[in-house]
């Protein structure tokens, strides 16, 4: 058979490929943004982030009592305080309008992402809504799609420093269980970065208690722990399901953590910088004490930093669809996130090094 024989078949099973990809996602979507009407558009944002916004509009903490007993934990905003202050603008819009947008720009924060770290197949665009982490995300109008895109601004203006430290501040500011990253910085010698990084994230977070009065800090800390308690899928959470203990799975995570934390450190010293910061990403989700389905949106940035085109490794999330989105299931619903996030970081890692930036050549 000739070249073009050969590939005219997998020209069609291209096409054919991406017709599937591209209908299922539209029609996810479709169900997503016509339930605007609902309390389904947007849980998070509905419950959780808009009350804390008109909290803080009001000048009021925008934290419950964490001794509560009737406190539903899942409605609870356990944010650092400027992500609510950034939510105020949308408080004058009417719920349901503020609710589609918050929905609208979480998906543009997941496509923003993909194509800052170099994607370009639309097929890569489609797949990622038919995850169950990007369906979850949106649905809920989560901010782990802020955080992928914050941390892919990272990697895309990693040879700057003004950009990439007010990136890297902004995501601590959301979540702070991707601190590993700052130890990325650190260890490609990105010491301006990361000062940066550190002032920008402490003022943005001080400035932000000092104008509620600092109304509530004393009680935030209990009311991470409080959810912190939930059933979730980090490995202190899965060895508890597969009766092994917390303190087994908090061993475990440690010992797992450090090691991604030295495989970055050494890789950097072989001049592999995606690598590296594919290995911090890694570490971030096995350190943090709390993993929700909606995190491993995150995977966008390794998995686009090491499949620019469409392949069997964009798949991998979507088995994700097994584990339920609350508590974390059976025994075995319990590993598979942390299973994919290993399959998708060792893919990432053991790929040759393509970048062509190198570590004395950064900021």
């Amino acid at each position: 058979m000739s070249v073009v024989g050969v590939r005219r078949p997998m020209r069609v099973r291209r096409l054919l490929g991406t017709a599937v990809l591209v209908c299922t996602a539209t029609v996810l979507l479709t169900g997503i943004f016509t339930a605007g009407d609902s309390d389904a558009l947007g849980w998070d944002f509905r419950v959780a982030y808009l009350p804390a916004a008109e909290s803080v509009l009001e000048g009021r903490s925008p934290y419950p009592d964490p001794h509560d007993p009737t406190l539903e934990v899942g409605r609870a905003y356990a944010y650092p305080p400027p992500f609510a202050f950034a939510l105020v603008p949308f408080v004058a819009l009417p719920e349901d309008v503020a609710a589609f947008l918050a929905v609208a720009a979480c998906l543009a924060a997941l496509w923003g992402a993909l194509y800052l770290v170099g994607v370009r197949d639309v097929r890569c665009f489609a797949v990622v809504p038919i995850w169950a982490a990007g369906w979850n995300t949106l649905e809920m109008a989560n901010a782990s799609a802020v955080i992928a895109l914050l941390i892919a601004v990272c990697w895309r203006f990693r040879a700057t420093v003004w950009r990439l430290g007010i990136a890297l501040a902004g995501a601590l500011s959301l979540k702070l269980f991707v601190w590993p990253t700052l130890i990325w910085l650190l260890a490609t010698r990105r010491f301006r970065a990361a000062g940066v990084t550190v002032a920008f994230a402490f003022a943005l977070t001080l400035t932000a208690w000092a104008a509620l009065g600092f109304s509530g800090l004393s009680d935030y800390l209990d009311l991470l722990s409080r959810i912190a308690a939930q059933d979730s899928y980090s490995l202190e959470d899965i060895f508890l399901e597969l009766g092994l203990g917390s303190m087994s799975g908090r061993l475990v995570a440690a010992l797992a953590g450090s090691a991604l934390l030295v495989i970055c450190l050494s890789l950097v010293r072989r001049g592999d910088e995606r690598g590296a910061f594919v290995a911090a990403v890694g570490a971030a989700f096995v350190l943090s004490p709390i993993v929700w389905i909606h995190y491993l949106v995150i995977l966008v940035v390794p998995l686009g930093l090491v499949r620019r085109r469409f392949s069997a490794l964009w798949l991998t999330p979507i088995v994700l669809w097994v584990s339920p989105r609350i508590d974390n299931g059976t025994a075995l619903q319990s590993i598979v996130p942390m299973l994919v996030i290993a399959v998708v970081c060792y893919a990432a890692l053991r790929r040759p090094v393509t970048s062509s930036v190198s570590v004395q050549g950064a900021a």
